[in-house]
């Protein structure tokens, strides 16, 4: 039986497994259970699933809506935003299966096949995960499409500009603060974030085969994840296997990758733009506010080996963290008593 908990900090259910446990995707152990005729553990596996998958559905539907209000409040028309946005939704949907087209809708038959999965039927489970796989890939890459129209547009720099005050900005500050060290005990922290490092991984279906495994290693001072790739930027940046499509600077997409050093973008050239959010999002938002990156990324590039392989780093200790991970978005490492919000007017 794979453990479900009640997380308080979270305010819902968590996979409360080990390290080792949380390291295999959750598809996989679902269809372990229905397998097994595991009725209780099925219907758990089925329901968390949909939980994995949501909060990606989500959070993609709200980029969406907030990189379209970028687009306007920077003067673009709205029938030109209309017209680019379906632009870029036709090139994500094309070869996929034609109930992934409407993302609404993909989302209804995802949940709909959650359902029978955690009912016990195993054809259920793996056309779940192959339509979410679909429909979350398909997000990605309509994201990629609109964020290529804010560069080529606005500037590279806008990138960093839209990032910061439309689409992270308020949701860092919202659910970044339970990593703030003037707030909570790092000891506290530390387990989170790692936790949310599987869980994320296992709803964009990461690692070979799109199961959502996460390779990883622990050291006495951090936790290196390798992901290889990553469901969403480093897919975009090697291409799908499963699809036979290549990486999305390829044609027909023709999405760039950032050509300047920026640092939203960890100041090195051919980062892709959907990757740029880590670096805002996990090593420069929480630099500027708290005086350390809750995780250190090291992402794809383009041109790169083509294995889309990134690598994400949680220190155990705030205090630990290299000095170079700082001089690469041109910042200096604090002293350890200036770290945490409340610590700011001592950086």
């Amino acid at each position: 039986m794979v453990p479900l908990a009640h997380h308080p900090d979270l305010g819902r259910i968590v996979r409360a497994d080990d390290w080792d446990g949380l390291a295999r995707g959750t598809h996989g152990l679902l269809a372990r259970a229905i397998a097994e005729g595991d009725v209780t553990t099925t219907a758990g596996l089925a329901g968390f699933f949909l939980t994995e998958a949501r909060i990606i559905h989500d959070i993609y539907a709200q980029w969406r809506r907030d990189t379209r209000r970028y687009l306007a409040d920077k003067g673009m028309e709205a029938s030109a935003i209309a017209a680019e946005d379906a632009r870029v939704h036709a090139l994500a949907v094309a070869g996929r299966p034609a109930a992934a087209a409407d993302f609404d809708s993909a989302w209804q038959a995802v949940a709909a096949l959650g359902a029978a999965a955690g009912a016990g039927d195993g054809a259920a489970a793996e056309a779940m995960r192959n339509l979410w796989r679909h429909l979350h890939d398909g997000q990605v890459d309509h994201l990629s499409g609109l964020f290529d129209i804010v560069i080529r547009r606005f500037g590279e720099p806008a990138l960093g500009e839209m990032y910061e005050g439309w689409v992270i900005g308020d949701w860092f500050d919202s659910r970044y603060r339970r990593f703030d060290t003037s707030r909570v005990d790092w000891t506290d922290a530390f387990p989170l974030i790692v936790y949310l490092t599987f869980e994320s991984m296992h709803g964009h279906l990461s690692g070979p085969g799109r199961r959502g495994d996460v390779a990883f290693e622990a050291f006495d001072d951090r936790v290196e994840f390798t992901f290889a790739p990553c469901g969403s930027g480093g897919r975009t940046v090697a291409g799908e296997p499963l699809d036979g499509t290549g990486p999305r600077m390829e044609p027909p997409f023709r999405w760039a990758v950032l050509a300047g050093a920026h640092p939203f973008a960890w100041n090195m050239p051919g980062v892709c733009t959907y990757c740029a959010h880590c670096c805002v999002l996990t090593e420069k938002l929480p630099m500027e506010r708290f005086g350390y990156p809750v995780r250190v990324v090291d992402p794809p590039v383009h041109p790169g080996d083509g294995s889309g392989t990134c690598r994400w780093t949680v220190y155990r200790d705030p205090a630990l963290v290299p000095e170079r991970v700082y001089a690469r978005l041109g910042m200096r490492k604090p002293a350890p008593d200036a770290l945490g919000s409340a610590a700011a007017g001592r950086r």
